[in-house]
């Protein structure tokens, strides 16, 4: 059964999002005066607004320990950010590699692993899932990114650890990480 938007008002907007409440309905007699969307400033084709990137050093998986302020907790993550405007999504996953761990990789060396929905009943986009293989460079921390506290290299069986004691919770890193096993047995 469809959905119906009646009518859509601009809660809030920033640098990257904008917030809306629309009214909708469908034909069942059901209504939602202020369902909440959440739609990105910069969208590209099939809606992708992020990226998600894993790189890999050798035989080894790197994750950054960020403060997530919403759960008010900490949890291991991939490196994630935007896509810019007039950016492709591969060029924002080298980009967001580099900004928040100092590593590069080549164009090459980019595996495109296709996309997620991070929240389809509230958020308007998808992340581009890339693993970045054959990264080059020493890892380091970045000091101007907000909640990212550290970073280690893991091995698969410490990270399965990881996501069994719920330390790994971030959808786009699960998805990622669990195609890329599926590449890579």
């Amino acid at each position: 059964m469809a959905v119906v938007r009646k009518g859509r008002r601009l809660a809030a907007t920033n640098s990257r999002w904008r917030v809306y409440f629309d009214h909708l309905s469908d034909g069942r007699g059901n209504d939602v005066a202020d369902y909440l969307v959440i739609e990105g400033h910069h969208s590209r084709p099939g809606g992708v607004t992020g990226v998600d990137v894993l790189p890999v050093l050798g035989d080894k998986i790197l994750l950054l320990r960020v403060h997530r302020h919403p759960i008010g907790r900490e949890l291991w993550e991939v490196p994630r950010g935007f896509v810019d405007e007039h950016e492709a999504p591969a060029q924002a996953a080298l980009r967001e590699l580099n900004e928040e761990t100092g590593l590069t990789c080549a164009a090459d060396d980019l595996i495109a692993l296709g996309t997620y929905a991070p929240e389809p009943s509230t958020m308007a986009g998808c992340g581009a899932l890339f693993v970045a293989s054959r990264c080059q460079g020493v890892p380091r921390r970045p000091d101007d990114e907000l909640g990212i506290d550290t970073f280690a290299l893991f091995d698969r069986q410490d990270i399965q650890k990881l996501i069994e004691s719920g330390e790994i919770a971030q959808a786009g890193t699960l998805i990622l990480y669990y195609r890329y096993c599926a590449l890579r047995p």
